[in-house]
């Protein structure tokens, strides 16, 4: 049994994220000697003001508490009973690699890429955990999963990280496939999109069946990313069979890529009759990375260091009285030059069918 915890969050009313900055200042002059330089009335006084201004300050911080919580509760916790739901699901979620060059191509896929499971939906707040399936017939992949996402007013941000350990390996030329238990893949990153207009969007509202929206959306954005791949192996990850259409560059035992970029991305709503929709997205970046390269015989570093970044995502939902249900799928690739003629592209695919049921609040009676 693997555990993938799988969740998103939204809220509308939670300011931009920031970032705090500490310096720390040395200085030579002591408290001892500051304190011995004053008269003791002056010193008296001083303490008094010091006494009071902590005193002053402890209520500060009791107050920013109290509305760091509240903040947390608005973000998370959603009150109005009748937006929770329960819900079954299967998915899909592989990570994968593809090692290229003019004349051939090596595709790395993961075994085991089904699971089924349960969750619990707010419109903040989705979190299901999976049962990864595996079949007994064949090579399993070991894998770790995670992925998630915040929409923070008009701020949307999706961050993941997948380790993932045995891969089949497919040759383009002749569609031969091998499984290597030793090939392991690391994956991480965050997404950035800031929406111009967001007309009150949420992927987790959707994912959720609570969308109540009469009118179609239409946005663009702007963003960011930053990212983080790695692929090693005990032994070249080009097996002895391919090694002939690869050069020796090609033959890695490590490689890591870090990167950050620009991004540009759009997201749609479009209501259909009967209680349908779909939403749409899709998101383009380019940037500049560091990549390393160990081979069986040689160590490098990529002289061009561009990297291309693609994403798309598609959802169509059904609601039906309080119950509903939901189709997603959510891919991603990260393209760059290797070196040597060589290029490879970290892709991650997400898939999922989920049927829930929204539970309807209790009246109280007066």
């Amino acid at each position: 049994m693997t555990y993938h915890p799988d969740f998103e969050m939204a809220d509308s009313s939670t300011a931009p994220l920031s970032s705090y900055f500490h310096k720390l200042i040395s200085s030579r002059t002591t408290l001892v000697t500051i304190m011995y330089s004053f008269p003791k009335g002056t010193l008296l006084l001083l303490l008094l003001l010091l006494i009071n201004s902590l005193c002053w300050s402890q209520d500060v911080r009791q107050t920013d508490s109290l509305k760091t919580i509240n903040r947390l509760d608005s973000l998370f916790i959603d009150r109005d009973l009748n937006n929770w739901s329960i819900r079954l699901f299967g998915n899909i979620k592989a990570q994968g690699f593809r090692l290229s060059n003019d004349n051939v191509r090596l595709s790395y896929t993961p075994n085991d890429l089904y699971g089924i499971g349960v969750g619990v939906a707010t419109s903040k707040l989705i979190l299901d955990f999976t049962y990864n399936l595996k079949n007994r017939n064949t090579e399993n992949t070991d894998r770790f999963d995670l992925r998630g996402g915040l929409i923070l007013e008009q701020n949307i941000i999706d961050f993941y990280f997948q380790v993932y350990r045995g891969f089949n390996i497919k040759n383009s030329i002749n569609s031969t496939s091998i499984f290597r238990d030793d090939i392991k893949s690391i994956a991480g990153g965050v997404d950035y999109l800031y929406l111009f207009n967001t007309d009150g969007y949420s992927q987790t509202s959707l994912n959720a069946g609570l969308s109540a929206k009469k009118w179609n959306i239409f946005s663009f954005g702007l963003g960011g990313f930053i990212l983080y791949n790695q692929i090693s192996a005990e032994q070249s990850i080009v097996p002895e069979e391919f090694i002939p259409d690869f050069n020796e560059q090609a033959r890695i035992t490590n490689l890591t890529n870090y990167g950050i970029g620009i991004m540009g991305g759009v997201v749609s709503l479009f209501r259909l009759p009967a209680n349908f929709y779909i939403a749409l997205g899709a998101k383009a970046g380019l940037g500049l990375t560091i990549k390393n390269a160990e081979a069986e015989t040689v160590s490098y570093s990529s002289k061009n260091p561009m990297v291309y970044k693609l994403n798309g995502s598609a959802l169509f939902g059904y609601k039906w009285n309080r119950f509903y249900t939901t189709i997603s799928l959510v891919t991603s690739t990260d393209m760059s030059y290797v070196g040597y003629g060589n290029k490879g592209a970290f892709t991650l695919l997400s898939g999922k069918l989920a049927l829930g049921y929204r539970i309807k609040a209790i009246k109280k009676s007066i």
